[in-house]
Parts: C-alpha cells; structure tokens; sequence
C-alpha cells in the first residue's frame, strides 16, 4: 500500500504543476489526431482529482486503523467526535483526512450544481428571448432555428431539446455548400456531446482554480472540440469549403453577435488558427495517434493505481470499526 501512495502522491504534486507542460508537448500532433488530444486532455485533470480524492480516503481508512473504506460511516462519526473533541492525539490525523477530503468532494459538487443550473439558465432566457424573433426551418432533412438577426453567426444550444442556431445574417452571407458546412459542424457538436467535456472541466478549474493543470485544460478542451467539429464537417464538404465558411463568419462577426454563454459557436474561438489547420498539410496520422496514446497511457495508470488503492481498503471487513475506538486501539 505504502508504494502506491507514494507514486500516487508524486503523481498528484507533478501533474498539478508540469502538467500543461507535458500536454503541450503532444500539442503539435494533436491536429492529426483531435479526439486523442480530448481524451488527454480530459483524463489528465480528472485522474489529478480522483487522485487527490483517493489520497484522502486511503488516508482517512489507514490512520483508522487498517479497518477499510467500508466503514467509513463509522469512521465519520467518530471523526466527528474526534473535532468536537480531541480525545487523544492519534486521532488528530484521521480527523484532518476526513474533513480535507470531505471538503475537497463538497466543493466540486457545490461548484458543479451551480455551473449546471446557470448552464440551464442562460438556454432558457435566450430561448425566451428568441423566440418571438425565430422560426424553425427544415433543412435538407435537419430542423434549424433560423433568428431575424443581421449578424452572421451560427451556434448549438444543447439540451433536452438541442438546437441549431443561425441568424438570417449568416443565411443571406454563406454560400449553400458553405451553409451546410456550418450546419453540420453545428451538428458534430451535438452528436459528440462536446458541452458535456468543456463543461466537465470548467467545473474542475473553478473547483480547484489554483491547479495549473485544471485551468490549462479549459482554453484547450475549447480548442480541441472544435477541431473535432472542424473535421466532421470537412469530411462531409470539405475542409476549403469549412475554411471559408469559418473566414466569412469571422470576418463578418459584430462583437455583439447574439450567440449565448451556454452554446459552441462555429465562429467563436481562434478561427484564424482553425483556418490555417484546414488549408496545411496534416502531420501523418499514424505517428500522432502513437505519441498521444503514450502520452495517454500516464493518466490511465494513474486511475488504475487510484482503483488499486482504493478497492482493497473498500472490501475490508469493518467490523472492528463498527466496535468501538477501544477495539481499534488495541488492533493498533
């Protein structure tokens, strides 16, 4: 056990810091290989949390006495009793454990409940207020929102009900292959569920914002679905006709374009760089999957060592807990 919290602690201390570091190394590969790049870059914040959090609990499971995760309940009670009172200075560090780890899984849920229920504010205040100035559009077999706005802009509300925004700006200014490109990359975002993985870590970084590593993975995981959007819509029309598309939208956009907080917008981030990915040469995909995949393979043997720690301590009997401190102090 003691091997495993030590590499697992290293692990935690060195992607906190180094890790924007030893991601960016693979960045120049990652436009042949997006969705390597996501799962990276994923993976790599959340196993810094479940690390974090699989410290706690094998911390909070060994100083109460070996006995296993599955008397935590117990463990909790008599932590409790430990804060409210001190009975013996052995069990200062169990109660410490338990209240980091138990403040370090309250802050993420707080921050995640309010980041879903703004999320799900701001749709719903711009379906009010769009819909007196929309109509819906059937457009070669794909139902679109078409809003009477003179900017050119286009954008995805997901959701129980998903959307597909455009003003009539970006109807009257985007050719018809051009049109459709951008309605599918609307579309790739939807169907890869991409809100879901930039929202998963703008709740990370807010969580935890003095993690480099966490607020690195924002503007990237950003970057990266729309990589990802970029080419599912090249595939179907091509990667010229998605790049002038982009470039007309751009171009076009006015800074108060009505594309809301909670949408992916198809011109909303670094479409110069889009643009100029969508017209070089790629690097060869093979080589790219290879060294992401590697560079992947660090995260998934963090998990691991996380499961491999936890697991024992979860099955163990937890009968001697549940007896009372004074049992414990004599298995000690």
């Amino acid at each position: 056990m003691t091997p495993l919290l030590v590499v697992l602690s290293l692990y935690a201390a060195i992607v906190a810091v180094l890790g924007p570091r030893l991601v960016r190394a693979c960045r120049r590969w990652e436009g042949a290989a997006p969705r390597l790049g996501l799962a990276l870059w994923i993976a790599l914040p959340t196993s810094w949390v479940v690390a974090v959090f699989s410290l706690g609990l094998a911390a909070i499971a060994a100083l109460s006495g070996g006995l296993g995760l599955a008397g935590l309940l117990h463990a909790c009670l008599h932590a409790v009793q430990v804060v409210l009172g001190v009975h013996h200075p052995s069990d200062v560090p169990a109660a410490l454990a338990l209240i980091g780890s138990l403040a370090f899984l309250l802050r993420l849920a707080a921050v995640a409940a309010r980041h879903a229920r703004r999320t799900r504010r701001h749709r719903r205040a711009h379906r009010r207020a769009v819909r007196g100035l929309s109509r819906n559009l059937l457009h070669h077999g794909r139902w679109i929102t078409v809003v009477d706005a003179a900017e050119p802009a286009a954008y995805c509300l997901p959701g129980r009900v998903p959307a597909i925004v455009v003003t009539r700006g970006a109807v009257r200014r985007l050719r018809p292959p051009e049109f459709a490109a951008v309605l599918a990359h609307e579309a790739a975002h939807l169907r890869g569920k991409h809100h879901l993985c930039a929202g998963w870590v703008a709740v990370l970084a807010q969580s935890f914002p003095f993690v480099p590593v966490l607020r690195a993975a924002v503007p990237e995981v950003a970057r990266l679905v729309e990589w990802i959007a970029d080419d599912r819509a090249g595939r179907d029309h091509g990667s010229r006709t998605v790049a002038r598309a982009l470039a007309a939208m751009a171009t076009a956009a006015h800074p108060r374009a009505p594309a809301p907080r909670a949408a992916l917008a198809a011109a909303g981030s670094d479409v110069p760089e889009r643009v100029e990915r969508l017209l070089r040469p790629r690097p060869p995909a093979r080589s790219a999957h290879w060294r992401i995949a590697v560079a992947l393979a660090l995260p998934l043997l963090a998990l691991t060592a996380a499961t491999a720690l936890v697991v024992p301590s979860a099955t163990a009997d937890p009968t001697p807990l549940c007896a009372g401190p004074g049992v414990v102090a004599e298995l000690r």
